[in-house]
Order: structure tokens, then C-alpha cells, then sequence
């Protein structure tokens, strides 16, 4: 059975997913009052507490409504209230939160959003129950008549139903006493005291802002301490009716009481408490304080002093270190710590205003590349933390711990963030980390628009990425409407006539093409001169009619086989019409070419045979006007094609009155010049002539004043294979290495190509390695992806470009697209599929030769994004990785990021392995059992990308993931479903297999 990743709850950025359980009544609309009750889990003390609530004389005056927010209850508490929930008034939201400080500002921000009537919301917890019928409408009186923020009251106590000696009464005379408060607040959080604030007795005024600090405890302490020192004059203190009943004890308190954590946050809430009262003489100077510190301005400076547990050295060292430029997404700032050991910083204050409810995508967009081009990110997205220059711009204004270094990861929630916050207008935390079975890529999904908004971003933040950049054609330099490239072929040329041709034309027809390409068949059935081959006419002809059909040529031309014909053409070249065979004495083919030339409307003509093989070193060279130019000179008949020079350079052209014929394998013709010299000379033997065209054209050349040429350019030739070798498996290597012009040095200077000269592929020593496989690529992607090594800034590395069975007129660009790359690229184009495994073996295997070479797969079509991609592999390895990963970008899945799981990935659907960027050591390859790449026998055809990195992640001993960039765009087509079915059956059996270090035979256990 094909297993996929298991599918557990985990911590993650998601939305919160608040929503209202049936609808809101009419009353609910135009409630003025609110009573919030968050809840997770407390069905047996719900009861009182909502009995409590409803008692209230303002809802029961129609004034108010109770908000039950449920933060993922599993315990059924509806069931314990269900007849109070009939009640219209009793308003039910489910949500995903995650903590109370967040269940609760969820709860605020619904209010403030779906209840535009509401003025004042009093908090409720679900273990507590309100003192009286009249409490909340004595918390609603005393801030209507102050006209306050927000007004605090008392509580009682209770444990387990019994009610306590002391009670927490809100006395104004200290709570509005600073450095009494502040004293208060340092006892009882460093547990000096049992009494504590009375922060569960809280009344707010909606639509203020008021939101509780994101803490795990003490949330409710923190946000009353702040209100209390920093804005005492915007509330009120109500010490008397008692508001509330709290339950000491309760669930969430008792589990938090057992934590460090707990004993820490209110440690950390003293220490901030004493240093806010340093704030409090100077409210004009203070801008806000927050879980880090406090900031201020003083004169030209922005100031910020951290809290002694929010900022230390490596912290601070690492922030002023990524955070540079004064125009950046976040201010550069000054650091330095105090005698007393805090953090301090300051920027230059510029003009800036706060964000309106929502942003423009442009906007957003245009700070989030900023982002990716500095290097760090902003984890902490508020709105408060958000500024507008005066030039629209958005500036982050929240320095501190913060700002990281970028990954991947964290660039994508920091996006996802303020794509909520700004673009979409919603509340600061709708969007949070918190728990989920969704996995990630799934709940950011949920934000509507994010995914085509995110794919923009990247896209634009790597422009090379898109394929419209890139011209699918390679169009020539210019054309030729004097020359005609005319292929001479027999009926033994039937087998290798596909392969043959398409190589030619595409060798030939760069940077001028031809007037038209024409193939010439000899339909001669046989015996031949030096036959290689059965004649196969019938073959012969199909193959034409293919090429014909796939445009590779412009005509299929089949000389006649009446003698009538014959003579008429030997009567125009030789003067005699006794002679009716199309062949020499010797077997020689004549007629057939003769006939051609009288066809041709252009007075040039590259004539060559169909087994030539042709060598291009440089595809700017235009080695066809060279022989135009040397045809050009008055006398010359014919201009030989180059072979391959032992020295390079230019040799000039030159041949003496009849010293050279035509060059009949190859050569350019002037067809008017040799008709003008007719008849040609030759004789004949039992009623057929003995010459050749082109020897009987030496023989008339010294009388004619006229000469063939050979020389030229060594970065254009050709080769021609002896017969013998026309059936060697090595043949489709010896084309592709002399279209690349890679012959062996022992080649050189000869016309013949020597199949025992040493034929290979240049080898591969660098320390990383790229191994790009494709077929059917097309130049667009082509270009796309070498473009993308080009742009790389470390150029240290060295290619493997393997095409698996594209015609040749299909990869004959590769070596022009290459660029400045191929010096260091070794080209492989199969004309057959040879397979994909194969084809690794050979790269692998054969090509790279340092065990120590990183080998990292780029498929053709596929592309790098970040210039800085070969940096990081390449430092990954000086590490010591032997495997490595590195981020990938689908733009059909633009919000996955496939972080790979080196532990037992077959146990978890392939842990991501298979997902590119995908790299691995030499020595790490050669050590896997060749067994796990073959399935009864028969190499993986189909998801090698499991069969290979799974057994190499089971062997790896430092596999390495590269998050900190994106790496790899890749984009593909769906999968067919025959497809995805053929693969289920694989990825099943590859899953089954045992572990590569087990040492064993890849069987399934």
C-alpha cells in the first residue's frame, strides 16, 4: 500500500477559522453591551457561569448579549448547556486559537467587526460567575460617566465552591498609585503575595484596539499592569459592587502553575512594570511599549530599550549585522548595551504615517521582495509594527529578536501575514501559529487570494523563471536564396537515412539557411559499389515521406529510371546519348546527381552525401558565405567542405588549374560553370561511362582555365565513416561528438573517420556537477534553464546535459544555447531513448570521476531561482553534506515548500526526498546497490526520484536541507491518471523495500 505522510496535528500558521454557529438574532444586532465568555474544555463549570451572565438586568433588558467564543472544545459542552443556549441572546463562535490571550482578542476582534453597536464588551471566564445581577451594569455606568477606555473592578475567591477570607478589591488608592502598584506587581509575581491583580473584572469599550499580549499565562496580567502605569487617566477603578467570583484553581491556571514558563512570565512582568514607571513623566516622548521593550523619541532619534530577557549579544549582534541601508523594510540602527546590562537602539526618526485598513497588493508586494533581496525577515506582523514612509513605501518598525535570517519557511508566514493583515484588512492574529491537522500548505490556502498573490510575488522577484521571456525559436542570421543544399541517398541508406538527414540539415542550416533542402533518392536497386547494406526502396521512401511531412526538408526529388531520361541528361554533360545506364562501369552512381543539378533554380549548390558527418566548433561561424565568397572568384567550379584540421585557424583556399576535383562527399558547386564546360570528358566501357561527374569535371578544369578550391575555416568540417562502420553501435555517438566538434586529436587531419581514434565524452572533474536529463525540451525551456546557470554568481561548477532521444533538429541548438557554458559542459543527445537510470549510470558512473563531486539533478525543462544557489550547494558540501535538498517552487502549488524528512522516509510517503533541488556526493552514489534502481530486472523507468534519494537518505551520514533561498522552479504538466496509477505501483513496492544500509538484496520486506 502506497502510505503518504501521516496526517497529525501539528503547530503551524493557520487562520484562527472563527465563525458563528446559526445566526444572529435581531437583538444580538443591536446590543450596545457584550459579555465574552472564551471557553476550551469546561463544560462543568460553564453552567454557572453563563446562568450567571444571562442573569444580567442589561440582558435581561434587552441592553446586552452574551459571545461564547469556543477554542476547539472536545467535551461536548453544549450538551451541559443546552437550554440556556436557546436563549437568543447567547451568541456561539467556534474558533482555532490556540491559547487564551489569542481566544480572547478573537472574540474582540468579532465584536468590533459584526457588532457595530456594541459599545462596551465585559470579560467572563468560564470557571467564574459574575457577584450580582447589577455587576456589569454598575462596570457600564462607571465608564459611560467617565467617558473611559476601559474600567477595572473587584472580585472575590472561591476553591472548590468555598468562598475565600480576602477578596481582590480594585482600590483606586493604590492601583492609581505608581510605585505602590509597581511594588504590588513585583510581590505577588515573584509570589510574595497570594493577592493578585484583579485583571479577570475587565470592561472595554469597544472598537478601541485594546488586545491582550500574545503571553501563554498571565496575558490578562500584563495587559492590566499596562493599562493601569501607562494609561490610568483613560479608565477607571471601580472598587465597589463586586464584580465578579474567581475561582482560584482553575484548569488552565493549575497546568500553567506547573510550568517555569509560568513563573517566568510574571518575573518578566515585574521587570517590565518597573521599567514602564520610568516612562511615566514623560507620556509625550513615549510611543508604546510592547513584549520587548519600551520605545520613545528624543529629538531626531527613535529609542528602543529592550527588557533584560528580550535581547542578549548574539541577538543583538545578528540584527545589526542583516538590518543595512537606511531605505530598507526595516530602519538601520545604532546598538549598544547599558552599565546595567540592557539593550539599547535608535534609528533616525523619519516621517511616517499609520496603515489605513487596508493596503494595495503593490504596496505589500513591494515590501515583501525587499525582504528577499536583504536577506532577513520580519517575523512579527502587526499592524501596529507597520509604517508608511511619505513615499508609500511600507517600513517594518518593530526591531528586535525578531528580524531572523531568511528561510524559505519563515519569508512564506511573514508573507502570509501581511497579506491578512494588509491587503485583506483582517485582525493582527487571525492568522497565528497554533495547533492543526491541516498541513501547512493547506491553511494558508484558506487565505482567499494568497496563493495566486504569493506565485506573483516569486515570479516577479525572479523574472527568469517566466517562459513568455524566452523565444522559442532560434531564428537564422539570414538567408541564402543562391545556394541549394541537395542530400544524395540510396536505397541502402534506408536504416540510417531518418538520423542522418535531420543531423545534416540541422548542422548545416545555421546562421544561413538554404534556398531549399532537397533529398535526393537514387532509386537503384542494386548490386553497389562497396555495399554496406541490403537496398530496402520501400523503407527508403517512408522515411522520406516523414521528413518531408516533419518540414526537415522542402522536397523529396526520385530520379527516373527511363533510358530516355538518362540519355537526354548524359547528352547535355558528355555530348553522347549512346549510354543508358545510371551507374559507371563500376557501379558507380552518375545519372542521379546529373539529373539534380539540371533541376536546381539556384546556381549554387551544397551537394553532399547523406552518411557525412558534420562538425561545428562555432556556430557564428557562416562557413557558408566563406564559400561563397572563394566560389565567387572568377574560374572556380567548386569549394571543398573543411575536415578536421590538426591546427586551428584559417588555411586559405587554393587549388591549382585541375588539381583538385569536386569534392563529391561534400562541396559547394556552381552548376552554370559546369555546365559551361560541357561536354565533360569521358569515356566509355560495355556501353556505360567510366568516370564519375566530378573526376570528369578535373579532367575539363585544365582546359577551362577553371579549378576546385579546398581550405577554408577549421571551425566548421565534416567526416565521413568507411562503411565498415555504418553498423556499429558507436555510430550515434561518433555523430553527436563530431556535431559537437569533439573529435579526438587522432582524428585530425583526416578525412575517413577512424573509429578506433578514441571516441568519448569529455570527463567531468569539478566539484559540483549539474546533470540536466529532458527530451522534447523545446529552445524556450532550454534556454530558460541553462540561462539560469548563467545567472549564477559562483560559476565553480561544471554540466552534464543529457537529451534522451529528440531528433536532432530538436537539439542540434544546445551547444549554440549553451553559451560561455559550454567549455564546461559534456553534451550527450541520444537519437534513441535510452532510459533514465541508464543515462544516471553514464553520468555518474562514467563522466564524473571525483568521488568527491556533488552531482546535483536539474531536469531540462526545470530552472534555478536564486543566483546564489551554486554558493550554497557548493558551501553545503565544503561542510561535509553528502545529500542534500534544497527548496522547490511549484507554480501550481506556489504555498508548498516539501521540506525533506531524513528519518525513515519510506515510512512516511518519501518524506519529501523525491522533491528538487536534489544533490548527492559521487562516493555516496557508487555505494548503492544497483538492485534498488531495477524492478524485476528492468530499470525504473518512472519515479526515480524516490528509487533514487530514499536509499541514499538510508546511506547518507550529514544530508543537508537548504532553506534560506529558493533554489528550483519547477513546473510541469498534471499527471495523466494512468500515469499517477503506474507510479502508485512503483512508489508501493519501492516503499516496501528494506533500508539501504541493511546491506541486503533490494527485496521487498
Amino acid at each position: 500500500m502506497h502510505l503518504s505522510a501521516p496526517h497529525q496535528s501539528s503547530l503551524i500558521l493557520c487562520s484562527r477559522e472563527i465563525h458563528l454557529v446559526g445566526e444572529l438574532s435581531a437583538s444580538a444586532r443591536t446590543a450596545k453591551i457584550v459579555i465574552g465568555i472564551c471557553l476550551r474544555n469546561q463544560a462543568s463549570k460553564l453552567p454557572r457561569a453563563l446562568g450567571s451572565a444571562l442573569a444580567q438586568q442589561v440582558v435581561q433588558d434587552d441592553c446586552g448579549v452574551i459571545v461564547i467564543l469556543d477554542d476547539s472544545s472536545t467535551d461536548g459542552w453544549e450538551t451541559a448547556v443546552a437550554p440556556l443556549l436557546a436563549d437568543s441572546k447567547v451568541i456561539v463562535l467556534k474558533a482555532n486559537c490556540g491559547s487564551a490571550a489569542k481566544a480572547r482578542n478573537a472574540l474582540l476582534d468579532w465584536v468590533d467587526e459584526h457588532l457595530p453597536t456594541a459599545v462596551w464588551i465585559a470579560r467572563l471566564d468560564a470557571d467564574d460567575r459574575f457577584a450580582g445581577t447589577e455587576a456589569v451594569a454598575a462596570l457600564v455606568e462607571a465608564g459611560e460617566r467617565a467617558e473611559a477606555r476601559f474600567v477595572l473592578g473587584s472580585n472575590h475567591l472561591e476553591r472548590g465552591g468555598v468562598p475565600q477570607p480576602h477578596s481582590n478589591i480594585a482600590d483606586p488608592g493604590w492601583l492609581h498609585d505608581t510605585e505602590h502598584l509597581v511594588r504590588f506587581i513585583e510581590a505577588f509575581c515573584l509570589g510574595h503575595v497570594e493577592q493578585e491583580l484583579p485583571s479577570c473584572n475587565l470592561l472595554l469599550r469597544a472598537h478601541n484596539g485594546i488586545r491582550y499580549p500574545h503571553t501563554q499565562s498571565a496575558e490578562d496580567h500584563w495587559l492590566v499592569a499596562r493599562l493601569l502605569l501607562l494609561e490610568s487617566e483613560r479608565g477607571v477603578i471601580l472598587p465597589y459592587p463586586v464584580v465578579s467570583v474567581y475561582s482560584l484553581g482553575g484548569e488552565l491556571t493549575r497546568a500553567n502553575r506547573r510550568t517555569d514558563h509560568w513563573r517566568r512570565q510574571r518575573k518578566r512582568l515585574a521587570q517590565a512594570a518597573r521599567m514602564w514607571t520610568t516612562f511615566c513623566e514623560c507620556s509625550e516622548s513615549l510611543l508604546g511599549v510592547g513584549q520587548e521593550g519600551v520605545v520613545w523619541r528624543e529629538g531626531e532619534w527613535l529609542h528602543k530599550q529592550f527588557y533584560p530577557w528580550a535581547m542578549n549579544a548574539d541577538d543583538a549582534r545578528r540584527v545589526e549585522a542583516l538590518v543595512q541601508g537606511d531605505e530598507g523594510p526595516v530602519p538601520r540602527a545604532q546598538w549598544w548595551q547599558a552599565d546595567g546590562g540592557e539593550w539599547h537602539c535608535r534609528y533616525a526618526w523619519f516621517e511616517s504615517r499609520p496603515l489605513p485598513p487596508r493596503l494595495p497588493a503593490e504596496t505589500v508586494k513591494s515590501f515583501l521582495l525587499q525582504l528577499l533581496g536583504c536577506g532577513y525577515v520580519t517575523g512579527n506582523v502587526t499592524r501596529a509594527n507597520f509604517r508608511l514612509r511619505s513615499n508609500g513605501r511600507l517600513v517594518c518598525i518593530d526591531i528586535g529578536a525578531d528580524i531572523t535570517e531568511f528561510t524559505v519557511s519563515r519569508f512564506l508566514d511573514t508573507a502570509a501575514r501581511l497579506y491578512s493583515v494588509g491587503i485583506l484588512g483582517q485582525a493582527d492574529h487571525d492568522m497565528a501559529r497554533r495547533d492543526s491537522t491541516l498541513r501547512p500548505h493547506e491553511a494558508l490556502d484558506t487565505l482567499p487570494g494568497f496563493a495566486a498573490f504569493f506565485r506573483e510575488l516569486i515570479e516577479t522577484a525572479y523574472p527568469h523563471v517566466d517562459l513568455a521571456r524566452y523565444s522559442p525559436m532560434l531564428p537564422p542570421v539570414r538567408h541564402e536564396p543562391r545556394v541549394t543544399l541537395l542530400i544524395k541517398a540510396c536505397a541502402q541508406d534506408a536504416d540510417a537515412l531518418d538520423a542522418q538527414v535531420r543531423h545534416i540539415v540541422s548542422q548545416l542550416s545555421y546562421p544561413a539557411t538554404f534556398s531549399r533542402c532537397i533529398l535526393l533518392l537514387d532509386t537503384h536497386a542494386g548490386p553497389f559499389l562497396r555495399q554496406y547494406a541490403n537496398a530496402d526502396l520501400a523503407g527508403l521512401l517512408r522515411v522520406a515521406d516523414r521528413l518531408l511531412a516533419d518540414r526537415v526538408i522542402d522536397a523529396v526529388w526520385t530520379a527516373p529510371t527511363d533510358s530516355g531520361d538518362i540519355k537526354a541528361t548524359y547528352r547535355r554533360w558528355f555530348g553522347r546519348d549512346d549510354v543508358g545506364h545510371s551507374h559507371t562501369h563500376i557501379g558507380a552512381p552518375l545519372f542521379a546527381q546529373l539529373w539534380a543539378f539540371d533541376q536546381l533554380d539556384t546556381p549554387l549548390v551544397l551537394q553532399c552525401d547523406v552518411d557525412i558527418l558534420v562538425g561545428r566548433r562555432d556556430w557564428g561561424h557562416d562557413f557558408l558565405d566563406d564559400m561563397c565568397r572563394a566560389i565567387g572568384v572568377s574560374g572556380v567550379v567548386s569549394v571543398g567542405f573543411n575536415i578536421p584540421q590538426p591546427a586551428q585557424g584559417v588555411k586559405s583556399y587554393s587549388g591549382r588549374l585541375g588539381e583538385y576535383p569536386p569534392e563529391v562527399r561534400c562541396g559547394l558547386l556552381h552548376v552554370p560553370r559546369m555546365r559551361a564546360m560541357c561536354p565533360l570528358p569521358n569515356g566509355v566501357v560495355e556501353g556505360r561511362f567510366v568516370l564519375m561527374w566530378h573526376r570528369s569535371v578535373q579532367k575539363a578544369q585544365a582546359s577551362a582555365a577553371a579549378c576546385s578550391l579546398r581550405g577554408g575555416d577549421s571551425r566548421s568540417y565534416y567526416l565521413h565513416p568507411q562503411n565498415a562502420d555504418k553498423h556499429s553501435d558507436s555510430l550515434p555517438r561518433w555523430r553527436d561528438l563530431v556535431a559537437q566538434g569533439e573529435e579526438p586529436l587522432f582524428q585530425q587531419g583526416k578525412w575517413d573517420l577512424v573509429a578506433d581514434a578514441g571516441w568519448s565524452y569529455p570527463p567531468r572533474d569539478e566539484p559540483l556537477v549539474f546533470l540536466l536529463k529532458g527530451r522534447h525540451t523545446g529552445i524556450a525551456k532550454l534556454r530558460r534553464s541553462l540561462g539560469s546557470l548563467a545567472l549564477q554568481r559562483e560559476q565553480g561548477f561544471g554540466l552534464i546535459v543529457i537529451d534522451d532521444g529528440s531528433p536532432a533538429d530538436e537539439t542540434w541548438q544546445i551547444p549554440m544555447l549553451l553559451g560561455e557554458l559550454r567549455d564546461r559542459t559534456t553534451l550527450i543527445r541520444r537519437e534513441r531513448r535510452y532510459g533514465r537510470i541508464p543515462n544516471f549510470l553514464i553520468a555518474v558512473e562514467d563522466i564524473c570521476r571525483d568521488p568527491e563531486t556533488l552531482i546535483v539533478a536539474l531536469d531540462l525543462d526545470d530552472v534555478l531561482m536564486s543566483p546564489d544557489a551554486v554558493s550554497c550547494l557548493l558551501a553545503a558540501q565544503a561542510a561535509g553534506a553528502d545529500l542534500i535538498n534544497g527548496v522547490m517552487f511549484r507554480p501550481d502549488k506556489p504555498l508548498q515548500v516539501y521540506p525533506p524528512n531524513y528519518e525513515n522516509a519510506r515510512s512516511l510517503g518519501g518524506g519529501n526526498l523525491w522533491a528538487h533541488l536534489r544533490g548527492f556526493r559521487k562516493r555516496l552514489f557508487d555505494a548503492l546497490p544497483r538492485d534498488y534502481l531495477q524492478r524485476d530486472g528492468v530499470w525504473l523507468e518512472e519515479v526515480t526520484d524516490y528509487g533514487i534519494m530514499l536509499p541514499l537518505s538510508e546511506l547518507a551520514k550529514q544530508p543537508c536541507f537548504i532553506d534560506n533561498l529558493y533554489c528550483y522552479y519547477h513546473q510541469r504538466e498534471a499527471y495523466l491518471p494512468d500515469r499517477k496509477a503506474r507510479q502508485k505501483v512503483l512508489l508501493d513496492w519501492i516503499f516496501s523495500l528494506p533500508p539501504a544500509w541493511c546491506g541486503g538484496t533490494a527485496e521487498p520486506g
